[in-house]
């Protein structure tokens, strides 16, 4: 059996957190979302009429993407600590087919979560068309991309686990809320705008309503896949010239 596999297979094993990443998309929509939808009403965005409840969903969505990114950070750093990055380098892989590979259990965590969002779609009765909901799952795999490398680059730019675990915790959650997840941007007071606007979540998120809306705006789909490209090709460039010897403090 393959060391992927085996990674694989643990994930559906863990089954908290199997539990945690379908209850987490219930527990905000329904606690937060539906709590200020009421008080909120509809929202215009880019002249468009929205409901707070699909905005809103679309925001979970982006923050689904961006908590991926500590999956990878934990399998790269064992794969490191325990030699297997070592054994996978030096049979050949080539590093973007390495980044694949520990990227796995986060693209099934983000589809797992993805399912929930589109059960509390049809619960919900939620006005998001099931091609629109489809492709806004499918752009979430193009910005995850993005995150994905930054986790990589973390990863081996950062060899004490615990530098790298207080960074990770300080920067999923500032990321994850100053992005127009559950508010309109226009309306933010000003230095939540500055942060929202130096965000890159921000923007993939824009492509993700601007799809999910129809709003087809090639502008923003283009400045959200640059991002990934450019993310990627840095990661693929750093993985090839990394140690084989990890250096991993604890």
């Amino acid at each position: 059996m393959s060391i992927n596999k085996i990674g694989n297979k643990c994930f559906f094993k863990t089954r908290a957190t199997l539990v945690a990443q379908m209850l987490s998309p219930l527990i905000y929509f329904i606690f937060i979302v539906t709590a200020l939808s009421r008080t909120v009403g509809n929202i215009n965005f880019l002249g468009i009429e929205v409901g707070y409840k699909e905005y809103a969903l679309l925001g979970l969505i982006s923050m689904s993407i961006i908590g991926q990114m500590s999956r990878l950070i934990y399998r790269m750093t064992v794969d490191r600590r325990y030699g297997f990055f070592a054994l996978k380098m030096q049979n050949g892989l080539h590093p973007l087919a390495y980044i694949l590979v520990v990227s796995t259990s986060s693209i099934l965590g983000y589809l797992i979560q993805s399912a929930v969002f589109g059960i509390l779609v049809l619960i919900f009765n939620l006005k998001l068309a099931l091609l629109n909901f489809i492709l806004v799952i499918f752009i979430g795999l193009i910005s995850m991309i993005f995150w994905l490398s930054v986790g990589t680059l973390l990863t081996i730019g950062i060899n004490s686990y615990q530098t790298r675990d207080l960074l990770l915790t300080f920067l999923i959650m500032p990321l994850s809320f100053s992005a127009p997840s559950f508010y309109v941007l226009v309306d933010a007071p000003f230095f939540i705008q500055i942060l929202a606007t130096i965000n890159p979540l921000t923007y993939q998120l824009q492509a993700i309503r601007e799809v999910a809306f129809s709003i087809y705006n090639w502008q923003s789909l283009g400045l959200m896949c640059s991002f990934s490209l450019i993310s990627l090709y840095l990661a693929v460039h750093f993985i090839s010239k990394a140690d084989l010897t990890s250096k991993e403090l604890t």
